[in-house]
């Protein structure tokens, strides 16, 4: 079932995810244009009960989890927008936007982010604590990030997890490193 049909709170399994990316892909936002990107996961995140704050800015999302159980407040970071580049890859869901792509792999961080929020609300009674999801605009226009944080939204965010593939890693491979990379 498609993400996009018109239930979208229906049970979302590996394939809708794919499904989502590959959307993602062909339809690639750059910074600040992320428009679309943003309302498809307004509507799957509201549709599965996900509570979003408002951030202030028009692109872009906040979804928090849990905070029913007392605990740490921890994010969780994806990026959302495309480069200003011709895709070539002749791939059956290819960018169908002249000019634009996602080269960078944010489609993938956000389609990661979507099958993390959903993951969490369906355990949200056993958290301990908030799960506060980005989806954070912009990033490649490096300005994203700091509307975000001027905001106060994530003031009491205690521990931060951005996403971002990494081709030197085999697949399957996570790497983590303490600080700021």
């Amino acid at each position: 079932m498609s993400l996009f049909a018109e239930n979208p709170g229906a049970e979302i399994g590996e394939e809708n995810l794919v499904e989502f990316f590959k959307d993602l892909h062909r339809h690639p936002e750059t910074a600040q244009e992320e428009f679309r990107t943003t309302e498809q996961l307004r509507r799957v995140l509201t549709a599965h009960g996900i509570r979003l704050v408002e951030t202030g800015l028009p692109t872009g999302l906040l979804a928090v989890i849990g905070g029913q159980r007392p605990g740490r407040v921890i994010a969780l970071r994806g990026d959302m927008d495309a480069l200003p580049v011709q895709e070539e890859s002749g791939l059956p869901y290819a960018s169908e936007i002249p000019g634009k792509m996602h080269a960078c792999g944010h489609d993938f961080h956000t389609s990661v982010m979507l099958g993390a929020a959903l993951l969490l609300k369906a355990r949200e009674p056993e958290l301990n604590g908030t799960v506060k999801i980005i989806f954070q605009p912009a990033e490649e226009a490096s300005d994203g990030a700091h509307h975000l944080v001027k905001s106060g939204l994530l003031d009491d965010v205690e521990e931060f997890y951005a996403v971002h593939t990494y081709p030197g890693f085999d697949a399957g491979t996570l790497g983590i490193k303490p600080g700021p990379v």
